[in-house]
């Protein structure tokens, strides 16, 4: 009786240890398949962004040389682009990224790091909640609904829209204006060394300049100048236009939170650290900025970037995040 009873439990043992291996074999094997398509899934999605790069650059070729071959190249390229972005669909929904768990808040926000050049799937922990907690500095004040008010009452929106989709960039990059200056073309910035920033986009001189901008005779002085082309908000906004496009598709690598703290934080000082990053967007992005350098931003940029982001973010549904207002470029989304 010993002897069977020690066979049965053995026999017993010998079946759950079966089962115990089989089961992590399982679990493994679904774990390795799930690790692959999320790389896949992101070596996608980085590609569509090689390809937002390579469409701006031919874009800008076939308006300088007006060839046909130019033209074709971009309709191939953007058959390909919304290849890309079908398959990289059907992994994320695979993936359950935008799951059940989610609120509508925390899909929003994912969603609009993927509109700045952000991959969702591998956004760094603790980012949806750091998000979270700039929405209620934004919620503190009056600040933000005041300044849409005061866009739409001035028609501000259009010409920004039309101006940022002319140089194929997100148009929700007219946020960074409302962080610039409040969306006021009278603005002057504090003195720097490299002299006043002014005008709705704060330009300093040399920028300005560069893009064509006509610097007035009180460049020098802290006050308004009728004579100064920052201060001109059609002319300043197209400018703006072309200097966030030439970021966009260089240093960047179409991150537009990069962008964001390159515009802000200024050419001479980012691009160091940006430039120690491999010059593709697989490796040149905001999630591996702040994960490699975060000691080294300083938190006037970091605020900067995340308050910029936050406003985007509110902007696609305001009334979602407590604001009574509409999405203020609802009537410009595609």
């Amino acid at each position: 009786m010993q002897k069977r009873q020690r066979l049965t439990y053995g026999v017993i043992i010998g079946v759950v240890v079966m089962l115990l291996i089989v089961t992590g074999a399982v679990a493994w094997y679904k774990h390795s398949q799930i690790t692959a398509q999320r790389k896949l899934a992101a070596e996608i999605f980085y590609t569509m962004r090689g390809l937002e790069i390579d469409l701006i650059k031919l874009r800008m070729d076939a308006e300088q040389r007006k060839s046909e071959a130019a033209g074709k190249q971009i309709r191939e390229a953007k058959a390909r682009k919304q290849k890309l972005e079908e398959s990289y669909g059907r992994y994320v929904d695979s993936l359950g990224i935008y799951g059940e768990g989610l609120s509508e808040q925390e899909k929003t926000i994912m969603r609009m790091a993927h509109r700045f050049g952000e991959c969702e799937i591998n956004m760094p922990k603790g980012f949806v909640a750091e998000v979270s907690e700039y929405i209620q500095k934004w919620k503190s004040s009056k600040r933000f609904p005041r300044v849409i008010h005061r866009a739409i009452e001035m028609g501000y929106i259009p010409t920004i829209v039309s101006d940022l989709r002319d140089e194929d960039l997100p148009i929700q990059f007219f946020y960074l204006a409302v962080q610039e200056s409040n969306l006021d073309p009278d603005a002057v910035g504090p003195a720097t060394r490299f002299g006043y920033a002014k005008g709705m986009w704060q330009f300093i001189p040399s920028t300005a300049e560069k893009y064509g901008l006509r610097v007035g005779p009180w460049k020098d002085d802290g006050i308004m100048d009728p004579e100064d082309e920052r201060h001109d908000f059609e002319k300043s906004t197209r400018a703006a236009a072309s200097y966030l496009r030439d970021i966009y598709t260089t240093d960047a690598q179409a991150s537009g939170l990069l962008v964001m703290a390159s515009y802000n934080w200024g050419e001479r000082r980012v691009i160091k650290l940006i430039q120690t990053l491999p010059e593709d967007p697989r490796e040149r992005n905001f999630w591996k900025l702040i994960t490699t350098y975060r000691d080294k931003i300083p938190d006037e940029t970091y605020n900067y970037v995340f308050y910029i982001f936050t406003a985007a973010v509110i902007g696609e549904n305001p009334r979602l995040f407590g604001f009574d207002f509409d999405n203020p470029l609802a009537s410009a989304e595609p």
